[in-house]
């Protein structure tokens, strides 16, 4: 039974439970022309975890924000398979086909300005780029690693940034089926070739819509599309280091984690700077340093994502941390725990949560306990959590649920 609390009635405990998409899903994430969730959606440690089967395959999301991705990703790949498919595309690639010999030719003529625009190592494969090209383009596009020496092209990868974030999928995902189609198109947008029209600035659950809540502002979304990976460590490291005390040490440590893509490192650095220099920022980015997959990343990601939100409309003033957990001392007095939690029931691990949260001590006595999530809570555990004197907030982000 949970912990007595004076005045609280005892709660029983329930059972982790498997939901159905049906009645959890906002229909766009629930079924389109080119996908379908299935109904069976079990409630796992926190994380909502989805099936999707697809014209593409079948995917797994383990979490509510992995699906809005693998959603994105879906449509994009639909739309990028479309349009290779188009006869302006046909006439693209083989009028496209002859240009990195252009590129070559430049080098002659136009030596100082075209090396200048040309990364190092580009030397030698240019007498093979037409080739490359026309295997990448006309022969089913290879896999997202081939033709990868002809990928260094810093245009064709600002290219692909670019048409990527207008379909509202990362860059750096790492769904092999969409970077294919990617690669495929993205070479004869590249030379100019062809005019890519997606219809619509963004999907519906892509990472737009994650960015959002992290002030997806006009300089943010260009820095992803115009800055190569190495330009957004560096901005990045800058924040990091200069503007929050960040040691070197552990901003390489972040930096360096091949399970935070860039994309997902930019948001969180984006986010935490919102909040000032306030105590525990450093502390914040060693956690996020040990994400040990993109799910653990993305938590992290949602986390700070939540803090803006509360930042606000009460100023953060601290972060410490709770097993790991981020917790913020807020200008009121408040405790809040922002937290990526698809799914809250009742359970003995969540009443030993909320015990040790209320054992903490702080720097100044708390005034309140508030606890927000991105999902939805059973009412039950909405029930316990009022009785031990927890605020608990869902949907404290956009998502997919209804």
């Amino acid at each position: 039974m949970p912990p007595a609390t004076p005045g609280a009635p005892a709660v029983p405990f329930e059972q982790l439970p498997t939901l159905t998409a049906a009645n959890i899903l906002q229909p766009q994430y629930l079924s389109g022309p080119n996908f379908t969730v299935r109904p069976a959606v079990p409630a796992y440690a926190g994380e909502n975890q989805y099936t999707i089967d697809s014209d593409f395959g079948v995917f797994s999301a383990g979490s509510n924000q992995m699906l809005m991705r693998r959603v994105a990703e879906i449509n994009g790949i639909a739309q990028l398979q479309a349009l290779s498919k188009t006869d302006e595309f046909g006439k693209a690639v083989a009028q496209a086909a002859g240009t990195p010999l252009n590129v070559a030719q430049d080098l002659v003529t136009n030596p100082v300005n075209t090396i200048a625009s040309v990364p190092r190592g580009i030397f030698g494969f240019l007498r093979g780029a037409g080739e490359e090209l026309k295997r990448v383009t006309q022969d089913g596009g290879g896999d997202f690693n081939a033709g990868q020496t002809v990928s260094n092209l810093s245009g064709l990868a600002k290219t692909k940034r670019d048409l990527s974030l207008k379909m509202g999928v990362d860059p750096y995902c790492n769904n092999p089926a969409f970077q294919h189609e990617l690669s495929k198109v993205a070479w004869p947008a590249f030379l100019g070739k062809l005019t890519v029209n997606l219809g619509m600035a963004a999907v519906t659950g892509g990472i737009g819509t994650a960015l959002s809540v992290a002030n997806w502002t006009s300089t943010l979304q260009n820095s992803l599309r115009d800055k190569s990976p190495t330009d957004l460590r560096v901005m990045n490291l800058s924040l990091l280091v200069d503007s929050m005390g960040v040691s070197r040490a552990d901003s390489d440590e972040f930096l360096n984690n091949p399970n935070i893509s860039p994309t997902t490192q930019t948001i969180i650095v984006a986010a935490l700077s919102q909040l000032g220099n306030i105590p525990g920022q450093a502390e914040f980015i060693r956690y996020a340093a040990t994400s040990q997959t993109e799910l653990d990343a993305l938590g992290y990601q949602l986390s700070v994502q939540i803090m803006v939100k509360l930042n606000n409309v009460d100023s953060i003033v601290r972060i410490t941390h709770l097993a790991g957990l981020a917790v913020c001392q807020t200008q009121s007095g408040a405790v809040v725990v922002p937290i990526q939690w698809d799914y809250v029931a009742w359970t003995p691990g969540v009443a030993r949560f909320i015990t040790e949260l209320k054992a903490r001590k702080f720097s100044a006595p708390p005034k309140a306990y508030t606890v927000m999530i991105n999902g939805a809570a059973s009412p039950t555990a909405a029930q316990a959590l009022e009785g031990l004197g927890v605020k608990l907030i869902t949907k404290a982000v956009a998502g997919p649920l209804q």
